[in-house]
C-alpha cells in the first residue's frame, strides 16, 4: 500500500520556506469528474464534464471511484449533491478549504475531510483540501487541483491483477487515504533532508546561517502537526466504526493505515526537537564566536593597560622628571613597554588563554 517517490530536492540555503500555502478555491476553473466503473474482471473510465452524464452512474449499481476536479462551478455541485444524495452541509464543508480534517458517518455515506501535502517546484510543503465520501457501492473523491498524487491507485485499478478490484470501495477509499499518509511520510522526508543540509551548512558556516530558516521550519511542521493530528482520530474512527459502508475483512488494513499515522506523528514531533536542536547549535556557536571575540579584544585592552600607563605618567610633563633629561630616555621607554607586553603575552599563553 505504499507509492514509494524519489528523488528528493532540496530548498537552495539563504531563503526561508516560510508557511505551508494553502490552495484555494480557483474562480473560473471548470469542474471535471473522472469515473471509474470496475469490477474484478474489468474496468471503464470515463471524463464527464457535463453533470447530466453522471446521472447515469448515480443509478448503476457497480463499484464507482468519482473523482470530482475543481470546485468552482456551484451549479454543477449542487446538482451533483441532488443526484448522489449529498446533505447540504457535507457541500459546504468541501467547498469551505480551510476546513479542520474530520470524519463523519450519515445514514447513506461516510464523510471524510482531509489535508494532502505536496511539495512544489521549490522544494516547499503546499497543503489541498481533499474530501472523500464513501458509500456501499461508490467513494466520490473531491479536490480543487487536478493533482497526479492519486495517479497510482488509478494504475492499480487499470491492472487486472490486485485487490484493487476484488474488493468494494472501502478498500478504494482506504487506498486513497493510505496515499494521502503517505505523501505526508514524503514531504517529512524531503524536510528532513533538508534540515540535514542547514545543519551540515550551521556547522561549516556559522556566520551565513540565519536563524529565520529553523523558525520557518517549526511553522511549516507545526502546521503539519495540526493538521495531521486529525488523521489519527480518522483512521482510528474508520478501523471502530460499526457501520454498513465498511467491511470487516477491509478493518484490518486500516489498522496498517493507522500506524503508518502514528509513525507520521512520531516523525514530526522527532523533526521539531531537530529543528530545536539546531537552533540551540547556532545560539551555542554564535555564544562561542562572541565569547572568542570578547577574549582577544579583552586580552588586547589587558596588553596595553600598563603601555597605556607608562604613556600617561610621562605624559604629565612636570619640570622635575629626570627620566626626561636622559639621551637615552626615549627609546628606555619603548624597551620597557615591549618588554611588559611580551612578558603578558608569554603569561597569557602559558594559561593557555591565547
Amino acid at each position: 500500500m505504499h507509492f514509494v517517490r524519489k528523488g528528493i530536492a532540496a530548498r537552495k540555503l539563504g531563503k526561508p520556506p516560510g508557511t505551508i500555502a494553502n490552495y484555494s478555491v480557483e474562480r473560473g476553473r471548470k469542474t471535471v469528474a473522472q469515473v471509474f466503473e470496475y469490477g474484478a474482471d474489468y474496468c471503464n473510465e470515463s471524463l464527464c464534464e457535463q453533470i447530466d452524464e453522471l446521472k447515469t452512474f448515480a443509478k448503476s449499481s457497480e463499484r464507482q471511484w468519482i473523482s470530482i476536479s475543481g470546485l468552482s462551478d456551484e451549479n454543477y455541485l449542487n446538482q451533483l449533491s441532488e443526484i448522489f444524495e449529498i446533505d447540504k452541509l457535507t457541500m459546504e464543508d468541501i467547498l469551505n478549504p480551510n476546513h479542520r480534517p474530520k470524519f463523519e458517518v450519515f445514514d447513506g455515506y461516510i464523510f471524510v475531510v482531509m489535508k494532502i501535502l505536496t511539495l512544489n517546484s521549490s522544494g516547499r510543503p503546499e497543503a489541498e483540501q481533499v474530501s472523500l465520501i464513501l458509500d456501499e457501492t461508490r467513494v466520490l473523491l473531491f479536490k480543487e487541483k487536478d493533482a497526479d498524487v492519486f495517479e497510482p491507485v488509478r494504475e492499480r485499478l487499470r491492472k487486472v491483477t490486485g485487490k484493487l478490484r476484488n474488493f468494494g470501495p472501502d478498500y478504494l477509499a482506504l487506498m486513497l487515504i493510505d496515499v494521502v499518509v503517505d505523501n505526508y511520510l514524503y514531504v517529512l522526508d524531503s524536510l528532513s533532508d533538508t534540515m540535514d543540509v542547514y545543519e551540515e551548512e550551521l556547522i561549516k558556516h556559522t556566520d551565513k546561517f540565519s536563524a529565520d530558516l529553523m523558525h520557518s521550519f517549526k511553522r511549516e511542521l507545526s502546521y503539519i502537526r495540526k493538521v495531521s493530528y486529525p488523521l489519527r482520530e480518522i483512521t482510528s474512527g474508520l478501523m471502530r466504526s460499526d457501520t454498513r459502508f465498511i467491511k470487516k475483512e477491509t478493518e484490518l488494513y486500516f489498522r496498517d493505515v493507522h500506524d503508518h499515522v502514528v509513525n507520521v506523528i512520531e516523525t514530526i514531533d522527532s523533526l521539531r526537537e531537530m529543528a530545536k536542536e539546531i537552533y540551540d547549535l547556532y545560539i551555542s556557536k554564535i555564544s562561542v564566536r562572541t565569547n572568542e571575540i570578547m577574549q582577544t579584544l579583552t586580552i588586547i585592552s589587558t596588553v596595553f593597560i600598563p603601555l597605556t600607563f607608562i604613556v600617561g605618567v610621562y605624559g604629565m610633563n612636570f619640570e622635575n622628571m629626570p627620566e626626561l633629561k636622559l639621551d637615552w630616555g626615549y627609546f628606555g621607554v619603548w624597551g620597557i613597554m615591549i618588554i611588559c607586553a611580551l612578558v603578558m603575552v608569554a603569561f597569557f599563553k602559558r594559561k593557555k588563554w591565547l
